[in-house]
């Protein structure tokens, strides 16, 4: 059980540096703990280091090495049951029935605003609690 007033400590994977800057001062201001990743792979491997420490990923769909549905696969199979969130540019139809169908729980689209993100986490927290 998560305490909706407790911060989050979140994964988040981009290969665009400003954008996962953006994320992690974004959610760092608004209290969450944030490890960044520069590509899924990299993602991936700091998951598997410990699969229960992270309770928010936040990924970009088109990345180097692994690819959005990978980390979001690759996640669940290390045993992650936490929330994700991809924040992405430009999905298709097919690409989002496609993320749904693996569980995720949140599609945002970029360029989203900051508040539209921080909301999204507070509203999946709520429902962790």
């Amino acid at each position: 059980m998560i305490d909706p007033q407790q911060p989050l400590r979140v994964l988040c994977a981009d290969d665009n540096a400003l954008v996962l800057d953006m994320l992690a001062k974004t959610l760092q201001s608004a209290g969450h703990h944030v490890e960044v990743a520069t590509n899924g792979r990299a993602a991936i491997s700091r998951l598997k280091e410990n699969p229960g420490y992270f309770q928010l990923i936040v990924t970009d769909t088109r990345m180097p090495q692994l690819d959005g549905f990978g980390v979001v696969q690759q996640a669940r199979s290390a045993g992650f049951v936490g929330k994700i969130i991809v924040f992405a540019n430009s999905l298709s139809p097919e690409e989002r029935k496609r993320y749904a169908e693996l569980r995720v729980d949140r599609v945002i689209d970029k360029p989203g605003k900051s508040g539209e993100l921080v909301g999204a986490i507070s509203e999946l927290q709520a429902a962790l609690a």
